[in-house]
């Protein structure tokens, strides 16, 4: 490929900038919600031209590509930030985000220009079918799964529009705003005519109303039911002090005195710990085990903690893994299976596809952790308990699966220190909404240094902590009883688009000219 054919015109740069600064700012922790209906219009109008014009997949790909380095480049600089804690290379991270997310931009744009070209179909039917195959894309890489911005992410602090995400998960909502995107396109191109523009602007009224009046159903139909009250303990204990073994006695510490405040007033029947609370292998702490244990046999309320697990193999090597343990309510600590992560993060808790060792000397915990099994929920008296450690939040399809297995409740622990005063805090925790409505069920959240909270099974967040302060709270956590259509089918509405996206883009690649 000539280096010339990356080069942009300026109308292409301008273009990519105005919908790659509008997807910036779609997201939590941002308030505005215009954005997210807008970020795709100025790409949907330039690639229908294009198409139309049968002016080929390149200039379409480039758009896509700078409109992948402006958006994902904005919305993920806090990468930078977290891995400067573990390596002074975190801009090669941030840099490798990138190099996977851009390629995605521009292949989604690309395959837009495919089935326009293709179907001459109007935009308010292909970008929804075209973005969201992308989103499903980005779920299924492997090691390089990143599917932390899904358009729909954006009604994570709007419930009543949130609500169709038991239909389909939040690939639904991604599908409605850029339905709506797709709508607000066309009417942009046959703006001459009056007719064209009122008919295309009654349909997004139509598709607001309707999701409204759906959210507006759900909201005040769905029978929920108190299953537990739930505590959480907040330690708040700083990024570049968590690994320093000289803290550690320091560390439980400060998580036995504010459990102990909190058991005190009886008002739990279950307390978590943060993502790797006890910041070390739980094997090599015999005193962090009879530390736990006292608590949870004292109050007779179980505990569950977050370490790391070791486990040896007989040839004598070891792995290792980001777990969650139960402590229950007599003390017994291993009495249940433990919970290992499953999805981990790229580069800093697996390095994808290298083997491990080789980057051992940037860091104990660098890199190398192991990939967990098929999760088993905790069993508890007042039901199943689903651990999410850390980003597994974002995974819908873990949250789902827990949910078909019978569980009541979903926790997520995590430890978003790393992520600095940065927006990455925001946007992790929304993604908890979407996943209580898509199953229906109640979510609590236990996070380090924040943002603690409860969101029932309407989507809706209650009790939420500030960032980086000490707290306890105790959330009177909900469920329902009933299976989603989500929960039934599962991604099928990101199956569907892919497929119809393969297809426009075969077509279009034995379209002649």
């Amino acid at each position: 490929m000539r280096f010339r054919a990356l080069r942009p015109t300026l109308r292409e740069l301008e273009i990519a900038s105005v919908a790659g600064i509008l997807f910036g700012l779609a997201f939590p922790p941002f308030p505005f919600v215009v954005p997210a209906f807008l970020c795709l219009v100025p790409l949907a109008v330039h690639v229908a031209r294009s198409a139309d014009a049968g002016e080929g997949w390149g200039p379409a790909a480039r758009v896509g590509a700078y409109f992948g380095v402006v958006g994902y480049g904005l919305n993920l600089y806090w990468i930078a930030i977290a891995l400067l804690i573990y390596t002074d290379l975190a801009i090669l991270g941030y840099i490798g985000a990138l190099l996977v997310l851009v390629p995605v931009a521009a292949a989604t744009v690309a395959a837009l220009y495919a089935a326009r070209r293709a179907s001459r179909l109007p935009m308010a039917i292909v970008l929804p079918v075209v973005w969201v195959a992308s989103e499903l894309l980005l779920n299924y890489l492997s090691d390089l799964a990143f599917p932390w911005l899904p358009l729909g992410l954006a009604m994570a602090k709007h419930p009543l529009f949130a609500q169709i995400a038991d239909l389909s998960g939040v690939r639904g909502v991604s599908f409605w705003i850029a339905a709506i995107s797709g709508l607000a396109a066309d009417a942009w191109l046959v703006r001459a005519s009056r007719r064209a523009v009122v008919a295309r602007a009654a349909a997004i009224v139509l598709l607001v109303a309707a999701s409204a009046a759906y959210g507006r159903w759900r909201m005040t139909t769905t029978v929920m039911r108190p299953i537990a009250p739930v505590a959480v303990v907040q330690p708040n204990i700083p990024q570049i002090d968590k690994w320093q073994e000289q803290n550690q006695g320091r560390i439980i510490g400060i998580l036995a005195e504010l459990t102990r405040e909190r058991l005190a007033r009886h008002d739990a029947r279950l307390v978590l710990w943060p993502e790797a609370a006890l910041p070390g292998f739980l094997q090599e702490h015999e005193d962090w085990r009879d530390t736990v244990r006292t608590l949870a046999a004292s109050a007779r309320t179980p505990i569950i903690f977050g370490a790391i697990d070791l486990v040896f193999h007989l040839s004598g090597r070891y792995d290792y893994y980001n777990a969650a343990f139960l402590a229950d309510s007599l003390g017994r600590v291993g009495g249940q299976p433990t919970y290992r992560k499953t999805f981990l993060v790229p580069i800093v808790e697996r390095v994808p596809f290298l083997n491990p060792e080789w980057f051992a000397f940037l860091g104990r915990y660098f890199g190398g952790y192991g990939h967990g099994g098929r999760p088993v929920p905790f069993q508890l008296p007042f039901g199943k308990v689903g651990v999410l450690i850390c980003y597994e939040s974002i995974f819908l399809e873990r949250s789902r699966a827990y949910r078909r297995d019978g569980v009541s409740l979903l926790v997520n622990i995590t430890n978003d220190a790393w992520f600095g005063k940065s927006i990455a805090p925001y946007q992790h925790e929304a993604h908890l909404a979407f996943r209580a409505i898509e199953n229906r069920v109640g979510v609590v959240r236990d996070a380090n240094t924040g943002i603690s909270e409860y969101v029932d099974p309407l989507g809706r967040v209650h009790g939420a902590t500030e960032l980086f302060v000490p707290a306890t709270r105790t959330y009177e956590a909900q469920t329902t009883d009933v299976l989603t259509l989500y929960d039934h089918l599962g991604d099928w509405l990101g199956a569907l688009c892919a497929a119809a996206t393969v297809a426009a883009i075969v077509a279009a690649l034995r379209r002649p000219g």
